[in-house]
């Protein structure tokens, strides 16, 4: 297995065991359900990006350096629409705990860009 392959698998089963565990602790917790449910959207909302922009990686990844580069960088600019308009509608329908909610989006969004970087980078050599 080759080692882009390795860390695609790595990343995709942290983010599966960390969306495993934020949902037992939130069906699980009594006393803090609003905050694990901030996380754990935060995670969902990071998880779906980063699955959108797999689907962007794999359609231009064998593909010439321009489509390649058009579909990358187009993905980019519709991922980071999709996640603005996701996290408006977000703070303005549901309740939860804003800062809570937007650290996690940070942190899982950095977390599964740097997943994103790590294979592209393992994938050319």
């Amino acid at each position: 297995m080759k080692i882009a392959n390795k860390v695609l698998l790595i990343g995709i089963s942290a983010a599966i065991l960390s969306l495993v565990i934020l949902l037992i602790i939130t069906l699980n917790s009594q006393d803090n359900q609003i905050q694990f449910k901030s996380i754990l959207i935060g995670d969902i909302v990071g998880f779906s990006n980063f699955v959108l922009g797999l689907v962007f990686i794999f359609i231009g990844i064998n593909r010439p350096d321009k489509f390649f580069l058009m579909t990358v960088y187009g993905g980019i600019l519709i991922r980071l629409f999709v996640l603005s308009v996701i996290v408006v509608i977000i703070l303005k329908t549901l309740e939860i705990n804003v800062n809570n909610f937007i650290f996690s989006l940070l942190f899982f969004y950095f977390f599964y860009l740097t997943v994103e970087i790590f294979y592209l980078n393992f994938r050319k050599r």
